[in-house]
């Protein structure tokens, strides 16, 4: 049975079309990649955006697992249909679809709470020393064939130890927050690679601590101003970096095992060392303004990715929205990969385990650029 609804003359969020009037058919099939068969009973909705509305509309699977709709007018590279099915309470989606001449094949999986297969891909930190807070950008990859489902809510879903003494968060990743000195991200977990944002206030002593659930295969930490004097750090300085029309101090370490602690030390930017003739004043002291005086976590519909406004004179942005996010990401990426290839000709990383994690960087590289050039 299919059901379709015409939702508004104006639809917040959503490219419009141009207007294509030929009918055409949108057919597939549900599979199941956990237990290699079709799915039938499941319910698949289908958004079609036309210059005025865009129309949902509904189809459950047959006994062969397939669905079919009939629309007016085909998809294309500007407006594509978007596909979703749900199964076991988890949503899942299909890929841009702007050919139908290609068969269309939504995946599922069955659940599991057990999250032995969950990877840490890389650890992102983004220290806005004058501000005082570090935006942390994490890649995780369900390398198994069951989607991590442990439930919603408090004390549900893949944990993540917050910086010693912190226990505020901010993410407008919606099912992520605190709980105590833990962050828990409820979202299911499919398989295939995830990414987690969120802002975090950095102490007022300047000494940010924090234990690692997932073990990492390595951890960037991009600080800004890249003057900044960073101490006592489990993380080797490797000098600044250019990204956009800024410059960081970038710090890294790598094969951080479960458990392990990433730890640095703020100290005082050369900039803002007191004169004789000055006062001194902390430098993480903010101008009282706290450290969500940035105004939050900016997430798109699909990609969690996080926005960074610093609160001092001078502004750094990480958004989705913005070309010097998407390139100080990119970059962090690229110089990641480099790493990686680097340690494949030392000798440091065995080939299968190079090409897992590059494969996984590259994706993230290639998702940045489809952001940036539309």
């Amino acid at each position: 049975m299919r059901l379709g609804k015409i939702l508004g003359p104006v639809v917040i969020g959503l490219l419009l079309c141009t207007g294509a009037s030929e009918a055409a058919t949108v057919s597939g099939v549900v599979r199941n990649g956990t237990l290699d068969r079709v799915e039938p009973n499941v319910i698949v909705q289908l958004v079609h955006h036309s210059a005025q509305s865009a129309e949902v509309l509904e189809d459950t699977t047959d006994a062969v697992g397939a669905f079919s709709f009939e629309v007016s007018g085909e998809p294309s590279a500007e407006v594509p249909m978007l596909l979703s099915a749900q199964y076991d309470d988890v949503p899942y989606r299909s890929g841009r679809i702007t050919d139908l001449s290609s068969p269309i094949e939504i995946l599922v999986y069955e659940s599991t709470a057990q999250d032995n297969t969950i990877e840490m891909i890389s650890h992102h930190l983004i220290v806005d020393a004058q501000g005082r807070q570090v935006t942390q950008i994490l890649i995780f990859q369900n390398t198994g064939n069951r989607t991590f489902k442990t439930g919603t809510g408090h004390g549900h879903g893949i944990e993540v130890p917050l910086p010693d003494g912190v226990t505020e968060v901010h993410s407008e990743i919606p099912g992520v927050h605190s709980h105590g000195p833990t962050l828990v991200d409820s979202r299911p977990v499919t398989p295939g690679r995830m990414q987690l944002a969120f802002t975090t206030p950095i102490p007022s002593d300047g000494n940010f601590v924090q234990t690692l659930k997932y073990g990492a295969p390595s951890i960037d930490a991009f600080v800004t101003p890249s003057d900044f004097q960073v101490g006592a750090s489990s993380l080797r300085d490797v000098g600044p970096v250019d990204m956009g029309e800024r410059t960081f101090r970038r710090l890294l370490t790598e094969n951080v095992p479960p458990g392990g602690q990433v730890s640095l030390q703020l100290g005082v930017a050369a900039s803002m060392a007191p004169s004789a003739s000055s006062p001194s004043r902390d430098p993480l002291d903010g101008a009282g303004k706290g450290p969500w005086a940035l105004g939050g976590i900016a997430v798109g519909a699909l990609l969690a990715l996080a926005y960074l406004k610093m609160g001092s004179k001078d502004t750094v942005e990480v958004r989705t929205d913005g070309a010097l996010g998407s390139e100080i990401r990119r970059s962090a990426l690229i110089e990641q990969i480099a790493d990686l290839d680097d340690r494949l000709e030392q000798g440091t990383i065995e080939k299968d385990e190079h090409e897992k994690r590059r494969d996984a960087l590259k994706a993230e590289v290639v998702d940045l650029t489809r952001e940036t050039t539309g």
